[in-house]
């Protein structure tokens, strides 16, 4: 659940049904991603074209800055780098790769109570009203203690708006802010989503990201969605 400051936590996802008569069992759905990254007073910007389908949970991310790769993955965390270039492809097994571990997923799923959390082992040890707020506390399970202790949530009208993760210690080590809710489907998702990631340094650094341009069903550049690596691209493990 934690994100890392690097490339790879830029994936999200957008989930809506798919009205294409060729994609009958299948969901499709494609957006447009930038993001901003600020560390000691410097700026990396990012942009990328995202391309979904459930059920089978694969993701197709077309990076195009501020490198050209072509990242593919599934809910098993088996995922793919494709560099055109180099016409080189990086094969990883890393659970945190999984394509369920993105920030838009879980809303598009309609899991906005809890995240996922309940799924990954978190449980629930407090909860109380503050005015408009609802706020819960969720306590990590043993195996992911190195990485986080509690999760802190805010709820406001049902959405989630903010979640603080603290480490063993107390000490806060990830806040994420989800703002500018729009209806996609049957689902209400952040089109602003903002990371400020605690580094041991005692310095910081900030992610935001923002959604656009959604496209779904028949309306999607079907052709994205059935891309191949090469053949003949040099594998690197």
């Amino acid at each position: 659940m934690i994100r890392t400051a690097v490339i790879l936590s830029s994936i999200a996802v957008l989930f809506l049904f798919s009205g294409s008569m060729q994609a009958q069992n299948k969901r499709r759905v494609s957006t447009h991603l930038q993001t901003e990254s600020l560390q000691q007073g410097k700026v990396l910007r990012g942009e990328a074209d995202l391309f979904f389908e459930f059920p089978s949970g694969r993701v197709i991310m077309y990076n195009q800055t501020p490198e050209e790769f072509v990242f593919i993955s599934n809910p098993l965390g088996e995922a793919r780098i494709f560099h055109p270039k180099q016409n080189k492809v990086v094969a990883i097994a890393n659970e945190m790769l999984t394509s369920r571990n993105n920030n838009l997923y879980h809303f598009l799923t309609n899991q906005t109570y809890d995240l996922g959390l309940q799924d990954m082992g978190f449980s629930i040890i407090n909860s109380r009203q503050e005015e408009a707020y609802f706020i819960t506390t969720w306590q990590a399970p043993v195996h992911l203690l190195s990485q986080v202790d509690q999760i802190e949530m805010v709820h406001e009208e049902l959405l989630p708006i903010h979640a603080a993760y603290t480490d063993t210690e107390g000490e806060k080590v990830l806040s994420v802010y989800f703002d500018d809710f729009i209806k996609l489907y049957d689902s209400q998702v952040p089109t602003m989503i903002t990371e400020i990631i605690y580094l041991p340094t005692g310095d910081s650094l900030i992610k935001r990201m923002q959604y656009s341009n959604h496209l779904y069903g028949a309306s999607c550049d079907q052709t994205k969605f059935n891309f191949e690596i090469p053949e003949h691209a040099t594998v690197i493990k």
